[in-house]
């Protein structure tokens, strides 16, 4: 019954569609339409809109309801004001007007390109007009992303809500200061896990204590949700949400633009960019956790191993104690039932692949934390009781590794660039022979593929070195800042994991002189942050590390006397 079914008057505005004027907003979209059905005798007409979609987005909740009414057979005419209010998606568009809408018996007008199915000669330009319309999507989507560019670039915040730990300075302010309430639990955050603790056992302590979830405080405290909220279970912490906070740069006081992107104009599924392409402002609001902390967060969560449940006392080596011949991680051996006294540490790759690949290296826990706290009180002592004398030691000392280690990585780094050079030259004149046919197919499919799979390896190589020269550059001259943390500990009572990654940043155990035995000399070898390493004594008889570019023990106490 046709008198019984409805006119749609349907509309579309999408935020860049909002940015160009009033001209085009729903209230004028509305009163045009309705003005349009009045005077052409149209009845029984409702206006659904969508306001704030993209036109190559057709999951509209107000288009949803026009597909669900056409499916019921409730419309009798579909009007727009233009085809570009019904998409922007050449394809999509013209199966609708074309296929679908016909089939459905659904007549369709888009008044301002004169477009009527009753009248067959109107749609001949609508393949036209859906390809104009999708040219001018692409090229709004262009510029929108050099809007974002640009705003990422100034340090805006592109986002929504304020991160975990920060509010607004203001209601209507972009601005964002610390959270008075949660602040405290992403510094504790940061601080478990400098400790040595990993995500999941953050987010069962975080559970225990019945703290709020990022999600359920943002609903509780703000009455703000999401769709991935459980109001069900407020105190929940999972493993991936301390994961999100460990890695997010905003607590350094950093705004990182561009840090996701959709796959296309056409497909908005975001996905996250390589942090290379990503854009950060620094100091761009207070910082929740130190440059410092950071670092030792980072280096504690890319050596930290899974913990055995049983075993909650943390390992205070994990990620920094390191075999010196074959450069794998030491394992801490210890059970429940064995005596503290007798943990001892191995080489993983003589633990994995036993004593043709390496020895064991083997190391009693009570002992290393002797030897390291010893040297940890010695070396903090002289850098606070001989300031300048241990600046002028270590910077000088400091120089020649930095520098030697830069010239190497600057060497490696010149020549990769100079063969990534050189292979897009080759691929070039590899593809000139083919188009040329002075070689096969399958010589070029075999060649191009040899020469892109060198390439990609360079290119992934490349910003890696490029990052550990910056790091280096940055170390250079930070033995102040080793002296500034001497000056916290007076007193050191106890080697904690925390005291342990915060002076520590790496620690190298050698092979006994004598294999399997306890009496022989062994050597370990100490890199502080910041000064690196400096001879250090061990226990009575034990061998020192060899330091051939450096001044002896002796030599570095008479300076610094």
């Amino acid at each position: 019954m046709a008198s019984q079914k409805y006119t749609i008057l349907y509309g579309r505005l999408s935020q860049e569609d909002a940015r160009m004027g009033d001209s085009n907003s729903i209230i004028n979209q509305r009163l045009l339409l309705e003005k349009y059905a009045a005077d052409n005798g149209f009845e029984n007409a409702i206006f659904l809109a969508d306001d704030g979609y993209s036109g190559t987005n057709f999951e509209r909740p107000s288009w949803k309801k026009v597909i669900e009414m056409i499916e019921a057979d409730e419309v009798d005419t579909l009007i727009v004001k233009d085809m570009s209010r019904l998409g922007r998606e050449y394809l999509q568009v013209g199966q609708l007007t074309e296929l679908y809408l016909p089939t459905k018996g659904v007549r369709f007008i888009a008044i301002n390109d004169g477009v009527d199915s009753l009248v067959e000669s109107s749609t001949d330009f609508n393949p036209i007009r859906n390809w104009a319309n999708e040219l001018h999507a692409k090229d709004t989507s262009k510029k929108v992303r050099a809007v974002k560019k640009l705003q990422a670039e100034r340090g805006e915040r592109l986002g929504g809500r304020p991160p975990y730990g920060y509010r607004r300075k203001a209601a209507d302010s972009k601005e964002i200061v610390p959270n008075e309430e949660t602040a405290p639990v992403v510094q504790r955050i940061f601080d478990l896990c400098a400790s040595g603790k990993g995500p999941n056992q953050i987010a069962r302590i975080l559970t225990d204590e019945q703290i709020l979830t990022p999600a359920n405080y943002a609903y509780q405290k703000e009455g703000k949700s999401h769709n991935h909220v459980d109001t069900t279970r407020p105190y929940d912490w999972s493993g991936s949400s301390v994961t999100g906070i460990l890695d997010n740069r905003v607590y350094l006081g950093h705004t990182v633009g561009l840090r996701s992107t959709s796959l296309s104009y056409k497909n908005k599924k975001l996905i996250r960019r390589p942090e290379r392409e990503q854009i950060t402002v620094e100091n761009t609001h207070p910082a929740l956790v130190t440059q410092e902390q950071w670092d030792i967060v980072q280096d504690v969560r890319q050596h930290k191993k899974r913990v055995p449940k049983q075993m909650d006392e943390p390992n205070i080596f994990s990620g920094l104690a390191f075999c010196e011949d074959c450069g794998k991680p030491m394992v801490l051996h210890r059970a429940s039932t064995m005596e503290k006294a007798r943990y001892y540490y191995t080489c993983y790759t003589y633990g994995k692949r036993g004593k043709a690949a390496c020895s064991a290296h083997h190391i009693r826990e009570d002992e290393l934390c002797k030897i390291v706290l010893d040297d940890l009180r010695r070396v903090t002592h002289f850098a606070r009781m001989k300031e300048r004398q241990f600046a002028a030691y270590i910077n000088q000392k400091n120089s020649k590794e930095l520098r030697r280690e830069m010239n190497t990585l600057q060497k490696e780094l010149d020549a990769m660039r100079k063969r990534d050079g050189e292979l897009s030259m080759l691929f070039k004149r590899l593809y000139e022979d083919h188009v040329l046919q002075r070689i096969t197919a399958g010589q070029f499919q075999m060649l191009s593929a040899d020469y892109n799979a060198e390439q990609k390896m360079l290119q992934e190589a490349i910003p890696e070195k490029e990052d550990r020269l910056e790091k280096l550059k940055a170390s250079a001259a930070n033995v102040e800042a080793f002296i500034e943390k001497a000056k916290r500990f007076t007193t050191i009572d106890e080697l904690t994991p925390e005291l342990a990654r915060l002076f520590i940043q790496r620690i190298e155990i050698g092979e006994r002189s004598v294999k399997y035995s306890r009496s022989a000399a062994q050597s370990v070898r100490i890199i502080y942050r910041d000064i690196g390493n400096l001879d250090s004594p061990m226990e009575p008889g034990e061998r020192q590390p060899q330091m051939a570019t450096l001044p002896s023990m002796e030599d570095c106490l008479k300076l610094l006397a």
